[in-house]
């Protein structure tokens, strides 16, 4: 649309999106011919008008007397979305409106004068810092007041002083709550300041000052921290409780152990029960309760270990609670004791659970009794418990709930008896037995794992022949990590199994036991129908005699594919030597790209030197990929020679994306 007079008539029109698609038909043009337009669109009263005009302002990139023409629509006090579109196109246009921005700083009008701070911190560059400064006392407290809370968001600490200064200057409370709120971006942890500590006591502040102590704050808060924990605002209380945590976690050994000398002092007394009661675990401020959790185990009151059982049964504050109520030791263990009798089955499981995790030998017979629970999550909890705490007289009871244990819970149980088996052999051993006799296969597996933790070589023996893959493969793998040398024969044999992922777990097998006779069955492996036999074999052989490998993997190189060549270069990135690097440039020349992309990362993490050496094939390769990846790699070199190969491959290029990139790395554009 061209003519003025449309354009003017378009923009009264009711046509929200007519309004709109106007103005965005003046981009591009002069402000010269369209700013009268542009200006009257940023009084719109559609948010979405007034948008389009903003844009279109910012996109002409104006000249000064725009800029300055602009910032006096800030004065138009009748129409707020005006004002708003103003402020919003110059912190668009940042530094570029800074000349007038800061001439308008000491305009008569109030209103003005807020909206230019307003606008400085919204564009937060350090050059407005002076001007913020003398802000501080502007005559206006909602400009001194946006002054320093903008000196907060720009967050150059070096304004710390004189924040403090007009701190002490202006009693203004809506000032002073702006100055500690910045205080509390800006500072860095140290002592009190004389000029916050006169602060302390006016519960107006209390809050706000916490938060900002919080920040800045060292060791020396805490005195006025722990006033804090007795506030009678409840926010006051979060506040310094959270302040007082942040303090605790990033100070030094000594003071540390300061703060939790002080805070400790509150065990026993009246604070920590309203403490407590500021555990929110389901809350909202996840900050709130992480530092109660952890103060509760620094106080070390028993009473606290019926709220940090709850905070132990929530996953976000579980590693924190445990911690926690370790630090309560067996007193805290005691509190949970005597609950247990009415708690529900999800309680006394954790209870269970913590007996065995925190070590409590006073929970023992707890345990005991829990094993006959009625509720299948408690004598899970208490089977788990009873194998940490070595409770081998438990073993009976616990072996007889394998009848009614599903596959979860029979897992929970076989691991019990691992541990257990440490204590006490015999009945393990007996139950071990009966197991290998069963007729699933499931249970069989069982008796495997516990014939490893028996070191029992004769019954793993006898199981590695199990009609069962899947008893043959545990078997196995427990084998292997007895490495005991009589059993060598039987892995030897399992690796020539019909099942390929027993030879599989036999292969990895003999890689474990560290026996030089098992490469040549290993060597043998190589040749199995199946890769991954074939990748286990190469991997134990290279744990066996590393310095060889190079004469099994050479020959292998040029027939392998898929897994086995990954493995084969896993292993040559693994020697990392110029002869495991030569072998790795050999698979350059494979018909597999992602074999080739492979080995080529290999060689640009270990020797760039090589790509420039294979630069030429590189680029004759079909993947415009690795054409890609070569022509940034010798960008990355020095000297002149990788700038003359890819500058001769520039001419070749028939890709455009690689073309385009080949140009601008000669350029030095990338």
């Amino acid at each position: 649309m061209d003519n003025r007079e449309d354009i003017r008539t378009a923009l009264k029109s009711a046509d929200e999106e007519l309004r709109r698609a106007v103005i965005d038909s003046l981009r591009g043009r002069n402000l010269e011919d369209v700013g009268e337009f542009v200006f009257t669109a940023m009084g719109d009263g559609s948010w979405r008008v007034r948008k389009e005009a903003v844009n279109v302002f910012v996109a002409a990139e104006p000249s000064g007397h725009f800029i300055a023409e602009l910032l006096e629509l800030l004065r138009d006090e009748g129409n707020a979305g005006l004002r708003n579109s103003a402020a919003e196109a110059i912190v668009l246009l940042g530094a570029r409106a800074a000349l007038q921005l800061k001439t308008l700083a000491a305009d008569p009008d109030a209103g003005v004068r807020k909206f230019v701070v307003d606008v400085m911190g919204g564009i937060g560059d350090v050059e407005f810092i002076p001007v913020l400064l003398a802000a501080l006392y502007d005559s206006d407290v909602n400009v001194s007041a946006a002054a320093a809370e903008h000196l907060g968001t720009i967050g150059d600490a070096g304004v710390v002083p004189e924040l403090l200064a007009a701190i002490a200057a202006n009693e203004n409370a809506f000032f002073r709550f702006s100055v500690l709120s910045a205080l509390g971006k800006l500072g860095t942890p140290g002592p009190v300041p004389e000029e916050i500590k006169k602060l302390v006591g006016q519960d107006i502040f209390s809050k706000v000052l916490y938060d900002c102590l919080g920040s800045i704050g060292d060791h020396t808060a805490a005195p006025i921290l722990l006033e804090g924990f007795l506030s009678s605002q409840k926010s006051a209380r979060c506040a310094a409780v959270k302040a007082f945590n942040r303090i605790l976690l990033r100070s030094g050994a000594m003071e540390r152990q300061r703060l939790q000398g002080a805070v400790r002092r509150l065990s026993g007394g009246e604070v920590v029960p309203a403490f407590m009661e500021l555990l929110e675990v389901e809350g909202h401020d996840t900050a709130l309760a992480e530092a109660v959790t952890n103060l509760l185990g620094v106080i070390g009151d028993p009473r606290a270990a019926v709220p940090l059982l709850a905070a132990y049964l929530t996953e976000r504050l579980s590693s924190l609670a445990l911690n926690a109520l370790s630090a309560l030791g067996p007193a805290g263990m005691d509190t949970l004791r005597e609950i247990y009798p009415n708690a529900d089955e999800k309680v006394c499981g954790a209870i269970c659970t913590l007996f065995g995790e925190l070590g409590y030998p006073g929970g023992d017979d707890l345990i005991r009794s829990a094993l006959r629970s009625p509720s299948p999550l408690v004598r899970r909890s208490a089977v788990q418990a009873a194998g940490r705490r070595g409770l081998s007289d438990c073993i009976p009871e616990i072996i007889g709930l394998l009848e009614e244990a599903d596959d979860g819970f029979c897992g929970a149980i076989i691991s019990c008896l691992q541990l257990l088996a440490q204590k006490d052999s015999n009945p393990v051993r007996a139950v071990a037995r009966q197991l290998a006799d069963s007729e699933q296969p499931q249970r069989r597996r069982d008796a495997a794992s516990l014939f490893a933790a028996l070191r029992d070589g004769d019954y793993l023996s006898r199981l590695v022949k199990d009609e069962d893959p899947s008893v043959r493969q545990t078997s196995a793998a427990a084998i292997g990590k007895l490495h005991i040398p009589s059993l060598q024969g039987v892995l030897q044999i399992a690796l020539v199994d019909e099942t390929p992922e027993v030879r599989m777990v036999a292969a990895e097998a003999l890689g474990e036991s560290g026996n030089a006779a098992a490469l040549e069955p290993l060597r043998l492996a190589l040749r199995d129908d199946d890769s991954r036999v074939q990748c286990a074999a190469l991997k134990s052989m290279t744990r066996l005699e590393p310095a060889a490998i190079l004469d099994v993997i050479e020959p292998l190189l040029p027939a392998a594919g898929g897994l086995l060549m990954i493995t084969c270069l896993e292993v040559l990135e693994s020697l990392g030597d110029a002869a495991a690097l030569d072998l790795v440039e050999t698979v350059l020349d494979n018909r597999d790209e992602e074999l080739v992309i492979l080995a080529f990362n290999i060689l640009a993490r270990h020797d760039k030197d090589r790509i420039l050496r294979n630069a030429e094939r590189l680029f004759a390769h079909h993947h415009a990929g690795i054409r890609y990846d070569t022509a940034v790699t010798l960008a990355g070199l020095a000297g002149q020679r990788p700038r003359a190969v890819l500058k001769n491959a520039l001419r070749n290029e028939g890709n455009n994306l690689v073309r385009d990139l080949m140009k601008r790395l000669l350029k030095g554009g990338a």
